[in-house]
């Protein structure tokens, strides 16, 4: 068989893409010492200064599979540091070989060629026999053996790409799967949308919230599910927002569903970035879409909805009947005597806990809708007109401040309910008569405000609230009030710290400081 056919067999074996890579090298190896007129062949794997045989044709007991020898006892060494093949007849003369590899391989004549994989030296393709060879190797035979290498290497590069991206299927499949039991462990649905607003994906459970199938809201516009332009400028603003790379939220969102009804949505979104830019490189220009996570919050609002109601009407009435109560209770002690007069005392200061009760109740249901949008406010106005209405409050009182002409933190206005609550709370419950130091600090990161009394100390109940926000001393009035402060600066951001001393109380509000200023 001329050496065009034998070249042109070994281009069918590499060509079939259903045949195992072991058997083309197998077939290959053997292809090539028919050829070549040699007893062995073998294919090498060479790393960290070892040689290993992977496959080999040929009864040669140091040359076969899984055999193995340091590289500078190999013929391969030489193979490897040259560009070409190496072809040697009469191994016994060469200077290329050592003697080293003569005297553990004894092979009289070898020709092979480097494999390259992903532009690496993998290993060797190699065909050799025991006795030397009487004439040398001609082109067509060294082109033989390139090729054997050059078509091997190339089926371990697409071995191992097919590896790859089967094991990148296998982690994309599984990554969506965790992606879709979070979904659905979290959220009602999930949306997303390309940079001008039209759906590229909705999860199957939109059929329940919106009543389309995900395929009917592909390649629409997000307005679809808008009721009205008030919906759209609330999304418009909110998809600027993320489309600059900040997450948004929103809350009480209404949807209208296909039929027309309204649904009431619990909104986060956040924006999808192109896969192929590494994440501590990505920047605005790098978004290519949204992803909104959708809660139907419906039924939430209906329950908010009714407790509000009940609220409201039960501090109306707690309120109209303690009036009447602290009325009757005040013209009794002035008509009374001794223990009668005490006694009546003693339902008034009942019924006005009460009614402090009511108008802490009120001001947390004032206060409950929260918005993220914090701004820069100076709290030493804030704090002037505390310190004011205190005063006034509690003539008895003394009250020093110590604070800069400027405090600017990152906050909103109503902080002032809380820090009113706070220095209310140590005026009626500080010493007799009540001292109390206000310290208002600056740093780059936030701002101090510190409370400070003479009293005997907070109770650990309300202590609690103002650590944890526990509802368990909402029994008592007073933990109400505090729980008001811990609500309001926990959802502004902030923080508050009980401060152990010798004496009394000492409260510290933390508030974060403007981002621009740090």
């Amino acid at each position: 068989m001329e050496s065009v056919a034998y070249r042109d067999q070994i281009y069918e074996i590499f060509a079939d893409p259903n045949t195992e890579f072991e058997t083309q090298i197998t077939q290959a190896l053997s292809t090539g010492t028919e050829f070549l007129d040699l007893s062995v062949g073998f294919f090498t794997r060479i790393i960290d200064g070892t040689q290993k045989i992977l496959h080999a044709t040929g009864d040669h007991p140091l040359i076969q599979p899984g055999e193995s020898c340091p590289l500078n006892e190999a013929y391969c060494r030489r193979t490897i540091e040259i560009d070409s093949q190496l072809a040697i007849e009469d191994a016994y003369a060469s200077p290329e070989i050592s003697d080293t590899a003569i005297e553990t391989f004894d092979l009289g004549a070898y020709i092979g060629a480097k494999v390259i994989v992903d532009g690496e030296v993998y290993g060797t393709a190699c065909f050799a026999d025991t006795e030397p060879r009487d004439d040398p190797f001609v082109d067509a035979e060294r082109f033989f053996v390139e090729l054997v290498a050059r078509l091997g290497g190339q089926a371990i590069e697409r071995r191992r790409y097919e590896r790859e991206l089967t094991q990148r299927e296998e982690r994309l499949n599984e990554q969506r799967e965790i992606y879709r039991a979070v979904i659905d462990a979290n959220f009602d649905s999930v949306f997303r949308f390309d940079t001008d607003g039209m759906f590229t994906y909705a999860s199957e459970s939109v059929r329940d919230l919106l009543g389309y199938s995900p395929a009917e809201l592909i390649g629409q516009p997000i307005t679809i599910t808008h009721p009205d332009a008030q919906t759209s400028e609330r999304a418009l603003k909110s998809r600027s927002q993320i489309l600059s790379g900040e997450p948004a939220e929103a809350r009480d969102l209404p949807l209208q569903t296909k039929s027309g009804d309204i649904v009431y949505t619990d909104i986060r979104g956040v924006p999808v970035y192109d896969g192929g830019v590494p994440e501590s490189e990505r920047s605005e220009d790098d978004i290519v879409g949204i992803q909104l996570l959708i809660r139907d919050a419906t039924e939430r609002r209906q329950r908010e909805g009714l407790i509000s109601v009940i609220n409201r009407v039960l501090r109306h009435n707690v309120r109209n009947e303690m009036t009447v109560i602290r009325g009757w209770a005040d013209m009794l002690a002035e008509d009374m005597d001794g223990e009668q007069a005490t006694k009546a005392t003693v339902i008034r200061a009942a019924a006005t806990r009460l009614l402090d009760l009511t108008e802490s109740a009120q001001q947390i249901e004032e206060n409950r809708d929260i918005s993220p949008e914090l701004e820069p406010t100076d709290i030493i106005p804030l704090v002037d007109r505390i310190v004011t209405e205190c005063e006034t409050r509690y003539s008895d009182v003394s009250i020093t401040v110590d604070a800069p002409d400027k405090a600017i933190a990152e906050t909103l206005p109503r902080v002032e309910v809380a820090l009113f609550e706070l220095v209310d709370n140590a005026a009626k419950h500080g010493g007799s008569p009540a001292f109390i130091e206000i310290d208002v600090y600056v740093s780059d990161l936030q701002v101090i405000c510190q409370i400070r009394d003479d009293g005997p100390g907070l109770p650990n109940a309300e202590r609690g609230v103002l650590e944890t926000g526990e509802e368990t001393p909402l029994v008592h009035g007073q933990g109400l009030g505090l729980w008001l402060c811990y609500w309001i600066i926990t959802t502004l951001d902030g923080t508050i710290e009980v401060t152990e001393f010798d004496r009394g109380t000492t409260i510290e509000v933390h508030l974060p400081t403007p981002s621009g200023s740090r």
